[in-house]
Order: structure tokens, then C-alpha cells, then sequence
């Protein structure tokens, strides 16, 4: 039987980082990523991960949506869940990334409508989320990655919109996660928990980021002040 997988906690965020500054906070030694900001990024989507290899760092592209031979587009995953088992022995030890991100998106209903939240870093424009990437050749022999984000419990500020949230990391843990002689996976799962609620905020944004076909600046623009959450 599978394991199980949590299917579209995290299902839309944006990536607004300038590439020098991805470089440098990452220390990535090359692109192979066709880069630019995106402010709407969408399930099944083509979208930039690091990958530890050859002793370096590199940004590369892949689709946001594992896809195991048995099952559907899985965009995030429950490490608890798929650490252990052994249809994800290889990928938790050898095939780990991280995922470049500037916000993700909650939505909460407020009356008969739905109200988009950008949930954010206070201090940081971009973050690093922890994630699992697979590879496979198709008969034509081309190459395609796909990824999945790892997710924790969420903290009071995710809270309000999903009971998840993704695996945020720091730099120490972000160069344990990449490093591929790292394969304990109680270690890697000490990796997992909630970011602290005291360093993030939500505010209120566009109801249009519900359309994956939009991609503008305004889609993360503050939308109505008024309905800021409380928690900040």
C-alpha cells in the first residue's frame, strides 16, 4: 500500500528574489534554470530547485508535482509519513532539495468568500523550503525532474489556513539537508518542525491569485489591511 502523501497544503507560492541575490544566499556555483520572479507559481509547474552535485550547488528546474509511478501529482509531503518506507528509501537519502520561495498563499472564508493571505518572512524576501525531487528518462532518453515540498505541523500564523505548513530552514540545516553524505533520517526528520510563528506575517492579497493563469506583481500586493490577521 503507499505511503501516504498530504496532497495540496502548500499549492501556490511566488519566488520574487532577484538571481544575484539567490546566488548569493544559496552560494550556488551555476543556473541551469531559466530564472525570473514569479509571483503565482502553480501546481505542475516548471520551477527552480537546489541540488547539491558534483560537490556543488546548482539551481535546476523541475515540475512542482511528484510523480511516484503509482500515483497521482503529489505537490507536498508529510516527511513523517514517507521517511521509513522504502518506495522513498533513495529519494529521502539521495535526491533531497531545497525550494527558493518568497511567500505562499492561504486562503480562509470570510462570509460567503474566500479571502487570499500571503504568508511571509518578516526580516527575509526569500526563504528556503525543504524538499524531494525524483528523476526519470523518457523513451526519447530527455531527462525530467519533478519535486515535492516537505511540510510540518503549521504555527499559529499558518494555522488559520492549512493545519500544515512547508519545512522551513536555516543555513545549517539547509547545508545538513543538501549534504549527501547525510542519509540518517532521524537526523534529517530533527530538520522538520514549525517555523517559529514570531518570524512570519500574513496579509491580505488579491482573491485573483485563485486564478493560475495570472502571473503580476500585484498578485502580492496588500489587498485590504483591514482583514490583516490578528497573530502578526
Amino acid at each position: 500500500m503507499p505511503a501516504k502523501v498530504v496532497y495540496a497544503m502548500c499549492d501556490r507560492f511566488s519566488l520574487t528574489a532577484p538571481s544575484k541575490q539567490l546566488q548569493e544566499k544559496y552560494r550556488i556555483a551555476a543556473l541551469h534554470a531559466d530564472y525570473k520572479p514569479r509571483y503565482n507559481i502553480s501546481p505542475t509547474q516548471s520551477i527552480p530547485i537546489i541540488i547539491h552535485s558534483e560537490g556543488e550547488r546548482h539551481l535546476v528546474e523541475a515540475r512542482w508535482g511528484l510523480f511516484p509511478y503509482w500515483a497521482r501529482d503529489s505537490v507536498n509531503a508529510d516527511f513523517g509519513s514517507i521517511s521509513g518506507k522504502k518506495i522513498f528509501d533513495r529519494i529521502v537519502k539521495r535526491q533531497r532539495c531545497l525550494i527558493p520561495c518568497s511567500g505562499f498563499y492561504g486562503w480562509r472564508t470570510e462570509g460567503k468568500e474566500q479571502q487570499a493571505f500571503h504568508i511571509v518572512m518578516r526580516e527575509q524576501q526569500v526563504f528556503a523550503m525543504a524538499g524531494l525531487y525524483e528523476m526519470r528518462v523518457d523513451p526519447r532518453g530527455k531527462l525530467h525532474r519533478s519535486c515535492t515540498i516537505v511540510t510540518a505541523m503549521a504555527n499559529p500564523v499558518v494555522s488559520s489556513y492549512h493545519h500544515r505548513m512547508p519545512a522551513i530552514m536555516d543555513d545549517e540545516e539547509q547545508t545538513s539537508w543538501l549534504d549527501p553524505a547525510m542519509t540518517d533520517r532521524y537526523v534529517l526528520e530533527n530538520h522538520i518542525y514549525s517555523y517559529p510563528a514570531s518570524a512570519m506575517r500574513a496579509y491580505a492579497v488579491t482573491p485573483l491569485s485563485h486564478n493560475e493563469e495570472l502571473e503580476a506583481p500585484e498578485l502580492i500586493e496588500e489587498f485590504a489591511p483591514t482583514l490583516r490577521l490578528l497573530k502578526e
